[in-house]
């Protein structure tokens, strides 16, 4: 299966309160969480595929999507990942590099070829484009990483100070509810580096900004066969959570 672009789309995540694991308790529906904390023995979360060589089991910080009613045990928790399609974006770029570090000796003369070994680490980076959208509240988020924003509400004003923060993003490669059918999305956190915000004598007003992905939160590519008995989430019509579950604890 070869995806279009029309098969995918780009959702702001924001994280509800945990779920922790105990007697009787299930996941209450399915759908995209981060692990906060895995049983030591036993637990309800999935673990390693015994045919896949190499890879390991999840861990806390990862994500997955989890279906209802799936058991959690004593010392699991999940923090779900309510999902938003974002209204003002058009198209994503994204793009990774790493580096060669050069080893070279005098022993490899003789062979006329410099030697190098691949560096620890990969940089991801791209950019978001978009529509000045002024209902959009993740849109107005971005803005306040480089300005102050002021919210009128027709009864109180509120100013918010710039605030420098990690941006929470899931991208849909494909998506699918027919079983058996594979599945791609990406979660990427990402660091705001630069946006523009251009306002042209005519035409629409685009909104773009650059991105850096941020390691330490834990993104990663996900590829799901959808199963037989699956109970699908709606990620756009998710509720708005309250409070910030991450700093709990964390």
């Amino acid at each position: 299966m070869r995806p279009s672009g029309k098969e995918g789309f780009l959702y702001g995540v924001k994280f509800e309160t945990a779920v922790t694991g105990g007697r009787d308790i299930t996941v209450p529906k399915s759908g995209w969480y981060k692990i906060k904390s895995r049983a030591a023995d036993g637990g309800g979360i999935p673990g390693k595929d015994p045919d896949i060589e190499r890879g390991e089991a999840l861990k806390a910080g990862d994500f997955y999507y989890a279906l209802r009613g799936q058991p959690l045990a004593q010392g699991d928790a999940l923090i779900p990942m309510t999902l938003k399609k974002l209204s003002f974006t058009t198209d994503v770029s994204a793009g990774a590099q790493g580096q060669a570090i050069d080893v070279t000796t005098q022993i490899d003369v003789e062979r006329g070829a410099r030697s190098y070994v691949p560096s620890a680490f990969k940089e991801r980076s791209g950019s978001i484009n978009g529509l000045v959208d002024v209902d959009s509240e993740e849109q107005r988020e971005l803005v306040n990483e480089f300005n102050a924003v002021v919210v009128d509400g027709g009864g109180y004003v509120t100013r918010l100070p710039s605030k420098t923060d990690v941006h929470h993003f899931m991208l849909s490669r494909r998506e699918t509810v027919t079983a058996g059918e594979v599945e791609a999305w990406e979660y990427f956190p990402v660091i705001v580096e630069s946006f523009q915000m251009d306002k042209p004598i005519d035409g629409s007003c685009p909104f773009n900004f650059n991105y850096k992905v941020d390691g330490q939160s834990g993104p990663g590519m996900y590829y799901r066969t959808v199963p037989e008995d699956e109970i699908a989430a709606e990620p756009e019509d998710a509720e708005e959570p309250s409070g910030d579950p991450l700093d709990d604890d964390d």
